[in-house]
């Protein structure tokens, strides 16, 4: 699943990443170490796919009367149960009353650089991308929903899952979010997209592109927001091999991995 995520990127980078801008009026959101259940993010969206928008994390369907808060919707719907990762049936997500609106016609780009995950044993994880590859793309849906009580215009998100690859299974995750490729990214909001098209980009992240390294259980602290939460507190899954450049200089013996290095560097 996805419950929290880091979104700890300047503006400038996302909005360079992303071939995006800020929506008029809309107010910048600072560093996000914890971005979790009722917090504001960044989100792109197929109404307006080359504009960030700030949305909150949990979304309500707009039929609803109560404020409901679904952080995650399974791409699956309600088959594979079971979360079998060689599961190859239907992505039936659009069969959910709550979704089948959404990933039809609100769909978004939920940006982030990275994600948290438990294992079996309940010990946390940050989650990324190899190669420092942040921020990337997760599938979203959006909804827009009226409170009742104060009549405010909610808009809020929720972040597609599917079943885990194979670094995931290896800590006992059963399901993870949808990351896109940076081509699904431009298919998945754009708005002529047909559902088969869409759907058809709800698969697992291929493994060997991710890596993870446990963190502090100081995640679980409700609005701790602070970069000490991605700091290492063990080793890397996949130990990562740097690029090299060769030069005449040139010595093998002094070449070092990215995991001496941080995964992640204020910019």
């Amino acid at each position: 699943m996805c419950k929290k995520f880091v979104l700890a990127s300047t503006l400038e980078t996302i909005e360079g990443r992303f071939n995006s801008r800020l929506g008029p009026g809309t107010i910048e959101i600072p560093r996000m170490y914890s971005v979790g259940s009722g917090d504001s993010s960044y989100v792109i969206t197929s109404g307006e796919p080359h504009m960030i928008q700030v949305y909150k994390f949990g979304m309500t369907p707009f039929y609803s009367e109560t404020q409901m808060g679904l952080i995650n919707a399974r791409a699956e719907g309600d088959k594979n149960l079971k979360d079998d990762p060689c599961y190859s049936g239907s992505k039936a997500i659009f069969l959910k009353p709550a979704f089948r609106k959404p990933v039809q016609f609100q769909r978004c780009i939920v940006i982030a650089d990275a994600y948290y995950e438990w294992t079996d044993k309940n010990l946390p994880y940050l989650v990324f991308l190899q190669n420092r590859d942040r921020p990337f793309g997760m599938a979203g849906i959006y909804d827009q929903w009226k409170d009742p009580q104060t009549k405010e215009d909610v808009f809020a998100f929720a972040v597609i899952t599917t079943s885990a690859n194979r670094l995931l299974q290896s800590i006992g995750a059963k399901r993870m979010p949808v990351i896109l490729s940076r081509s699904g990214e431009s298919h998945w909001v754009k708005p002529s997209s047909s559902l088969a098209d869409v759907l058809r980009l709800l698969n697992p992240y291929p493994y060997d592109k991710m890596n993870a390294y446990p963190v502090s259980d100081m995640i679980e602290r409700p609005y701790f927001n602070d970069p000490s939460l991605l700091t290492p507190a063990g080793e890397k899954l996949i130990k990562e091999s740097a690029p090299t450049v060769v030069t005449a200089s040139y010595k093998p013996h002094k070449m070092k991995t990215q995991s001496d290095k941080p995964w992640f560097k204020e910019n």
